[in-house]
């Protein structure tokens, strides 16, 4: 199954975690000091790795990927973020001609799902996020940026359905995002905001 992969995949990536140096990792990359380890906000839970592992603080069950991507950002070599402008990630520097994109537009699914042209709806999603609205565009595009981790953003436009056209949806990351993350991860944390987003539709 892809879920148990996913499982193996984290245990892989928590057998480096008594490396860590928690006290230099706070400093560098935002999280917060915690007895033998460090907490972390991250998409609406506030998560603790320490040498043994990564836990959601509320004790309830988390996504694999989340619990890997904190691990892939603890041991990440960034410095300087966030960055000041926003790019997909085939513009971000060290995309491979021709590679196609691993955050396709499926990983916009969830949000189209949960809200389609429900912008109220939505709205009230990212605000619980702790997403930033910026003004208004006359295009009709509504723009939002999320702190996602505390040295990457995420800016996600959002255009709901006219009689012309069908709700959109687009993400970009800021620029240095990929000192932080890599390809694959920057994919499935915009996989992971979307399904964030829409797990907190109401109704």
């Amino acid at each position: 199954m892809i879920e148990d992969g996913y499982e193996k995949n984290y245990a892989r990536l928590a057998l480096d975690l008594p490396k860590a140096d928690f006290g230099a990792r706070a400093l560098e990359l935002g999280f917060s000091p915690a007895q033998d380890g460090v907490k972390i906000a991250f998409l609406g839970r506030e998560y603790r790795l320490d040498p043994t592992g990564v836990t959601a603080v509320d004790g309830l069950p988390s996504s694999s990927n989340h619990r890997s991507l904190l691990i892939h950002y603890l041991f990440s070599p960034g410095r300087g973020g966030p960055g000041e402008t926003f790019l997909t990630l085939s513009q971000l520097p060290g995309h491979i001609r021709g590679r196609q994109d691993p955050a396709a537009d499926f990983t916009h699914d969830p949000i189209l799902r949960a809200y389609g042209d429900d912008y109220p709806g939505f709205r009230k999603a990212a605000i619980k996020l702790g997403g930033e609205e910026l003004p208004a565009a006359q295009d009709g595009w509504r723009v939002w940026v999320f702190l996602v981790l505390p040295q990457v953003k995420i800016k996600l436009g959002y255009c709901p359905a006219d009689e012309e056209f069908p709700t959109e949806v687009w993400t970009r990351f800021d620029n240095l995002a990929l000192s932080y993350l890599g390809f694959e991860c920057l994919a499935f944390l915009q996989g992971a905001l979307s399904r964030a987003l829409a797990d907190l539709k109401e109704g």
